[in-house]
């Protein structure tokens, strides 16, 4: 059996990623193939190049600590709460503002550094469709892959303008399977919007999540084993990682049988 682990998109909600792959280390469950779209990808490129949940934990959150005072301007537009943020401006986050973080965790890392097979999923602007990457610089794919529409600057591979892989697969299941896993475990989180929207911009986050939803279902559908983080925690909310990823951790441990292997199907 060749397993697949797909993690999802989620933003500051990827933490919870690495209690599902601390608790497969328990089990002894080592993937073969890891996918991810937006915060899945960088927590699928950490695991690619470390094979060690403790590892992915230290340096993402490292990151976050370093350069979130620098994001901590954007953070506070990005909470609803304070208003609308930049819903006239192309992106609020220039490339030169959120780079630094992903070179900080990638460096000149290649995919072929690899020690399991690690593959992003991107939206191509131009062909309207999601693009799955396997080779070249981790950088490039995991930063294209993370840049949500409106909020960070699209970015360039290969000519092509690339944004958030969660546009069109926010759990990259299927990409695990053609990338030949037989058997994918997914990771993924509870979208269902909180509140009912007080204004025209709260009403468009509302709709998109909706949609991201039904387009969930889809590959969740094929996804052998589903691992279902439910808290209520927004995507943009990173500076409650710590808080994140131990109530994930509390709630894995809580359906330990999720994890085991001896009760998959």
């Amino acid at each position: 059996m060749k397993i697949g682990l797909a993690l999802a998109a989620g933003g500051a909600k990827g933490f919870a990623h690495i209690a599902t792959l601390k608790l497969l280390e328990e089990y002894k469950v080592k993937p073969e193939i890891i996918t991810g779209s937006s915060a899945g990808a960088i927590v699928a490129g950490l695991y690619g190049l470390y094979e060690d949940s403790e590892i992915v934990y230290e340096k993402f959150s490292t990151a976050v600590e370093k350069f979130l005072p620098s994001f901590k301007k954007y953070y506070d537009k990005l909470n609803r709460k304070t208003g609308i943020w930049g819903i006239l401006q192309r992106s609020l986050v220039p490339i030169e503002d959120y780079y630094p973080f992903f070179k900080f965790l990638f460096g000149k890392k290649k995919f072929s550094d690899c020690k399991i097979k690690v593959g992003i999923i991107t939206f191509d602007n131009s062909n309207m469709d999601s693009m799955l990457i396997t080779e070249g610089y981790l950088v490039d794919a995991i930063m294209a892959s993370s840049s949500v529409p409106g909020v960070f600057s699209p970015v360039w591979i290969a000519g092509v303008q690339n944004t958030d892989g969660g546009v069109l697969s926010p759990v990259p299941v299927s990409e695990a399977f053609s990338m030949g896993a037989n058997f994918v475990i997914a990771s993924t989180f509870l979208r269902k919007p909180t509140n009912f929207p007080k204004d025209q911009l709260e009403l468009m986050f509302y709709i998109d999540t909706w949609k991201e939803i039904e387009i969930e279902y889809i590959d969740l559908d094929k996804a052998n084993v589903v691992i279902y983080y439910r808290f209520p925690y927004e995507w943009y909310e990173f500076l409650r990682y710590k808080e994140i990823y131990n109530s994930a951790l509390s709630y894995a441990y809580e359906r330990r049988e999720e994890f085991d292997p001896r009760f998959w199907r």
